[in-house]
């Protein structure tokens, strides 16, 4: 083979090379376009949930003089619209993450600390609901590698999702892997519930199917769920004798673990 021939089959592979780049990329753009499309879609049949909700409720509020109706009427709109500032919240987050736009600044933080200053927050909504908090009774102190806004998102939508269907009890646990610190959350769920465990982490799914709760937008752990595997962890879900487990998987900071 002389030095033409070689030369002109390297161009070949090449442009070959090129094509195969440009044909992935496409592809990519492609399911980011069509993962974007059905996220709106999806956002705007359960926005018209709440929407619904706080039109017909101030059509009530208008038409009462009754003082404690009035008040439970906006009760109920202040209710729908910080949902709907939640929902459009989630939105946001799912929409730069499925475009690749949400950056991570990763740095170590105790997860157990972050955990319990969070839901600490909810402590009152908690009561409210009476739902028994427990927490280990030895924390872990192992650090972990993550964005902490991220995972402040993420153990936010936990907690919302505990108080949403909780029964009567939370469960909070730890447990050392070799490279991982798992962080499980269990809860017992209502005896009338039908969540269907194999859909938790469906976009959109909530466990009202006919979307008449506006309770649950469906969002909150698909998003986790992405979060946490944007942060090099993993997410499960499994549901045992009417506890619903959440195990989440996320990196150690090694350099803590060889000091």
């Amino acid at each position: 083979m002389n030095f033409r021939e070689k030369a002109l089959l390297d161009l070949v592979d090449e442009l070959n090379q090129m094509i195969d780049e440009f044909e992935a990329k496409n592809l990519q753009a492609k399911q980011m376009e069509e993962n974007v499309k059905l996220t709106i879609a999806g956002l705007s049949h359960d926005l018209r949930t709440p929407l619904t909700s706080i039109n017909g409720y101030v059509q009530l509020l208008h038409g009462s003089t009754d003082d404690a109706k009035r008040a439970h009427y906006l009760s109920i709109i202040e209710q729908s619209v910080k949902r709907l500032m939640e929902m459009t919240e989630h939105f946001y987050d799912l929409a730069r993450i499925e475009t690749n736009q949400k950056e991570m600044e990763l740095s170590s933080i105790s997860l157990s600390k972050l955990v319990e200053e969070i839901f600490l927050t909810f402590y009152e909504q908690l009561e409210e609901k009476k739902i028994e908090l427990q927490f280990p009774e030895q924390s872990s102190d192992t650090q972990i590698i993550g964005d902490k806004l991220m995972l402040t998102r993420v153990i936010e939508n936990i907690v919302q999702n505990i108080l949403r269907y909780a029964k009567s009890t939370a469960i909070i646990s730890y447990e050392n892997e070799e490279n991982h610190l798992v962080f499980r959350i269990k809860n017992d769920i209502k005896s009338d519930s039908k969540m269907a465990v194999e859909k938790v982490f469906m976009r959109f799914y909530s466990e009202v199917a006919s979307r008449t709760n506006t309770e649950a937008s469906g969002l909150g752990l698909y998003l986790s769920k992405k979060l946490i595997e944007k942060m090099n962890g993993k997410m499960e879900a499994e549901l045992h004798d009417n506890w619903f487990v959440l195990t989440i998987y996320l990196p150690k900071n090694r350099i803590e673990k060889m000091n």
